[in-house]
């Protein structure tokens, strides 16, 4: 319960911030620009993908990663130290 006043300290304090006013802060060349073109969505975005076929591909890379990893880390060990 203490940290409740703490709370409303902090809203109340928040609520007071003074934030400019976006009206006129645009040019007079954006103002008159086009609209950009729409777009449909499914076009630009591809293919969907096989979440199997796909997780299979990410499980092996990973895989050989950290098989190539594990070799680096096992040479290093065994690397004599002078």
């Amino acid at each position: 319960m203490k940290l409740l006043p703490s709370i409303f300290l902090v809203l109340a304090t928040a609520s007071c911030a003074n934030i400019p006013e976006l009206e006129g802060s645009e040019t007079a060349a954006l103002r008159k620009a086009p609209y950009p073109k729409l777009i449909a969505l499914d076009p630009a975005l591809g293919a969907p993908t096989d979440p199997v076929s796909e997780a299979e591909e990410v499980e092996e890379d990973l895989s050989t990663r950290g098989e190539a990893l594990a070799k680096k880390a096992e040479a290093l060990q065994n690397a004599e130290i002078n």
